[in-house]
């Protein structure tokens, strides 16, 4: 669309709630002299590249992404809303994510790798018909999920409500596939869910490559002195005060090897014992979900006898990182929920350790510090 002028919408001239709910907008003129509506689309995956949706309010079985018009004002920064601006924004007002909180920017640019489609509302009687819009382009920004909640169970992480003065556009959302999502989405709108399955091989070869180059190998030893928050945190799983304090300050040492494996995403971890020569633990972290059975007493997982516990591994995006990229073990025991997130920072390895009580709703959390020895 060489010939293309892009406008800021004028003032509506349709004074019906549709239109009141739709402030102006940045559109576009084609060649043809057909008017286009700009808008933004918020994909945001999780770590099994699934991306999350919502139903929409009346219109059972209607699945979709936010999404929303490029807002055509000026913003306190004195300059337009961007494509990305606007993901961000629908994002928090439609499903209350926000951004480096629980979600992140894939390293995608969208201006030297677009991903749009456009598609026609001619016909439907809506609001944008009215306001002589031939249809909307979409313009897809793309997310990855940095809060586990997040990728477990969307519904205990979003705000369906409607924030920033805005209606509520969904009544539930969850995880699909995109092959479910352009299945499923409403025929008039799936141009833009089909353009962004051609470009998803490329999101998930970006994001895989991206975890693979997280260089946790070598031995790693904690520096206890710069670590914050064990004391509470061995107390919180049962140790007495006396045990807490010396386990805090005892020696941690640990050795991550990348296994050679087709995708280089899991790892072994060899964990010593406080003389800091002798193993006491090797263990496979795979991806997805797997059992780990422990024999005796265990001051993280509880019980005196043994016994097995569910655990899983993915990567998350992690703000504080590096590369904004963080491997997470979560782990169910008979004393509570545990999520382990390692990132590398500075060269060094950070381990942060959040753990909930069984009964209890206060979150404990613990941040370790190691370095290569």
């Amino acid at each position: 669309f060489a010939s293309m002028h892009l406008f800021s919408s004028p003032v509506p001239k349709y004074d019906d709630a549709a239109t009141r709910r739709h402030p102006p907008s940045r559109h576009i003129v084609d060649e043809n002299g057909l008017k286009w509506r700009l808008c933004a689309g918020a994909a945001v995956f999780n770590s099994k590249n699934e991306i999350l949706v919502g139903e929409r309010i009346g219109k059972k079985g209607s699945w979709q992404a936010p999404q929303g018009g490029v807002d055509a004002s000026v913003g306190k920064n004195g300059k337009l809303e961007t494509f990305t601006d606007a993901a961000i924004r629908e994002l928090f007002e439609e499903v209350g994510l926000e951004t480096g909180k629980h979600v992140l920017l894939e390293k995608i640019d969208p201006e030297i790798t677009p991903i749009k489609c456009q598609y026609t509302t001619t016909g439907t009687g809506s609001w944008l018909e009215n306001e002589g819009f031939s249809g909307q382009e979409l313009n897809w920004i793309i997310f990855r999920c940095v809060d586990s909640t997040l990728e477990c169970n969307p519904s205990l992480s979003c705000t369906l409500s409607g924030l920033n003065g805005e209606s509520a556009e969904f009544n539930s959302v969850r995880w699909v596939s995109l092959d479910w999502v352009v299945e499923n989405v409403w025929s008039g709108k799936r141009g833009p869910y089909e353009k962004l399955k051609d470009f998803y091989p490329q999101i998930i070869k970006t994001w895989e490559t991206r975890c693979s180059e997280v260089d946790f190998n070598g031995k790693w030893s904690r520096e206890s002195e710069r670590s914050v928050g064990l004391f509470d945190a061995l107390v919180s799983r049962g140790a007495s005060e006396e045990k807490a304090t010396t386990s805090a300050s005892e020696p941690y040492v640990q050795i991550w090897q990348r296994l050679d494996d087709s995708r280089k995403l899991d790892f072994k971890v060899l964990t010593f014992d406080k003389d800091t020569e002798s193993i006491r633990r090797e263990l496979i972290y795979p991806l997805g979900k797997f059992t780990e059975a422990y024999e005796g007493t265990s001051m993280l997982f509880g019980g005196v006898d043994g016994g097995l516990i569910q655990r899983e591994c993915f990567y998350l995006a992690e703000p504080d990182a590096d590369e904004e990229i963080a491997h997470v073990t979560t782990s169910v025991t008979p004393r509570g929920r545990e999520e382990s997130r390692r990132y590398l920072k500075n060269g060094e390895l950070i381990l942060r350790r959040s753990f909930w009580h069984t009964g209890r709703m206060e979150e404990v959390v613990s941040t370790e510090v190691f370095v290569r020895c």
